[in-house]
């Protein structure tokens, strides 16, 4: 009787709990369900009211445009700096008197500056817990001091160290931008992305037409050309009576380099003031990696953008690959924009002025591809334009290569130009193949990134200013085009 009494007790209790699981998981279920049409509803209503009427609408939507465009003016300033770098080179070495070999010390500093800039500002941005915007307003703040400071160190040491301090503030910049702006938008960010880099090109494509007017004017009375024994020509004895003395008696004063540097150190602070503005009033709530952990993170993420997982191990080997490729094209674009005018001069026996002209062509046309991706980065998968655009580099440093050596020297303008549009595209890609194919792109991971450009910009300089002041400036074009073949492979 008990037995039976017992069954039936299951018989009554147990079904009906189920039931009850039954009736919750179901009602969870159409929760979600009514959460995620709510969510495409109203992403299809974002879409179809504009980006103006959001911005009336919508406080948060309209603080993280206007964090965006701070970040795309610190960036142009940041690509200012790179672009007048190249022809600032020549008046740098006038300044300190140093042969190219030691001016190479300049891009070197920079680069391990870069490099350490890159980790300590991914580290931190990674533990901010509040606004993080700051850390982008104090790496601009960094490259506004350093930029004023430049064209005064006749020291060659100062000089070297300036650079690394530049170094310290751009890596700083690079990595906090980068993953600033991804922070916000996450996957819709790809447009976002391409526009920072695009105003990044015109920065660069700017500042040669700035800086070339007041570069020292050539002094022909004293120029001299010694050939070396093996019939190559040392760039460090194509100089001026000015490179050859002694700093106490070099007229260092000839060069006007403070104007340019002054005016971009004055555009560095005209991106300060907003972004420590737009931080001090700030109203979003605390980044969502405070409350969660990483690795959740990354699953809704993965949830979010609805694709395949992949494993630790995968994602690891997929990451070194890509800072692999990022660090042999970073040397690429510093090496080839920063000794371009120098080749030019010393190789093809042109101008410091059609030399600087030649590097805006340069920019100006990586300025165009960068404009360009911002639409083609939502047609075409990210690592399919990669492909592409590493093919189109292979052949612009061909063509340099060839131009150079037959004197073609309309060769030269055409090719630097399908060089810049080659490079345009590539660095912002990667970003964002990773961020939409492999894993969020937090400071560290930006930071990671910006160690291998930084490790591959401080390799090729020493490099090639050993190469191309002792033995012939053709090297330039024999590393370009070797590099470039390494990284399609």
């Amino acid at each position: 009787m008990g037995l039976i009494n017992e069954e039936v007790i299951e018989t009554k209790n147990s079904p009906q709990h189920d039931f009850d699981d039954f009736e919750v998981n179901d009602e969870d279920a159409h929760i979600e369900e009514r959460e995620g049409l709510n969510k495409s509803i109203l992403e299809e209503d974002n879409e179809k009211e504009g980006i103006l009427a959001r911005l009336r609408r919508d406080a948060i939507y309209r603080e993280k445009y206007l964090i965006s465009l701070g970040i795309m003016w610190s960036f142009f300033v940041l690509g200012w700096t790179m672009g007048h770098f190249g022809p600032s080179l020549l008046d740098l070495r006038i300044i300190t008197s140093t042969s190219l070999k030691q001016a190479s010390a300049f891009m070197t500093g920079h680069s391990v500056g870069y490099l350490i800039g890159s980790i300590v500002m991914g580290i931190i941005f990674d533990k901010m817990r509040k606004e993080k915007t700051y850390s982008v307003a104090w790496s601009v703040v960094g490259m506004t001091v350093t930029l004023a400071v430049i064209p005064w160190c006749y020291i060659y040491e100062l000089m070297v160290a300036m650079h690394v301090f530049m170094g310290l503030a751009g890596g700083g910049l690079d990595t906090t931008g980068n993953a600033l702006l991804i922070s916000l938008w996450r996957a819709d960010g790809k447009s976002f992305l391409q526009s920072i880099h695009f105003a990044f090109a015109i920065g660069g494509a700017i500042s040669p037409f700035v800086t070339g007017p007041f570069l020292a004017p050539e002094n022909n009375t004293n120029t001299n050309t010694t050939s070396e024994i093996i019939g190559n020509t040392s760039i460090a004895n194509y100089t001026n009576n000015a490179t050859t003395c002694d700093s106490g008696d070099f007229p260092w004063t000839e060069s006007r380099l403070y104007v340019p540097y002054s005016i971009v150190a004055f555009l560095a602070l005209t991106a300060t003031v907003p972004l420590f503005v737009l931080a001090c009033t700030s109203k979003r709530p605390s980044d969502v990696k405070s409350v969660k952990s990483v690795s959740s993170v990354d699953e809704d993420i993965d949830e979010e953008r609805n694709i395949q997982r992949l494993s630790t191990g995968m994602k690891a080997t997929v990451l070194i690959t890509l800072m692999v490729f990022v660090g042999i094209y970073c040397a690429m674009e510093d090496g080839f924009n920063n000794f371009l005018a120098t080749f030019c001069v010393s190789k093809l026996k042109w101008t410091k002025y059609m030399a600087s002209i030649v590097t805006a062509v340069f920019w100006i046309s990586y300025t165009i591809g960068r404009f360009v991706g911002i639409f083609l980065a939502r047609i075409f998968k990210p690592v399919k334009l990669i492909f592409i655009l590493t093919v189109l580099l292979i052949l612009g440093f061909l063509g340099i290569f060839l131009s150079a050596q037959f004197k073609f020297y309309e060769g030269i303008w055409i090719s630097s130009g399908v060089v810049g549009l080659a490079m345009s595209m590539i660095f912002p890609l990667v970003f964002a193949w990773t961020e939409e194919s492999i894993l969020p792109v937090t400071g560290l991971v930006a930071s990671l990134f910006l160690i291998a450009a930084s490790l591959g910009s401080m390799i090729n300089p020493i490099v090639l200013g050993f190469l191309m002041d002792n033995s012939s400036p053709m090297w330039l074009a024999y590393i370009m085009l070797g590099e470039s073949i390494i990284n399609l492979m």
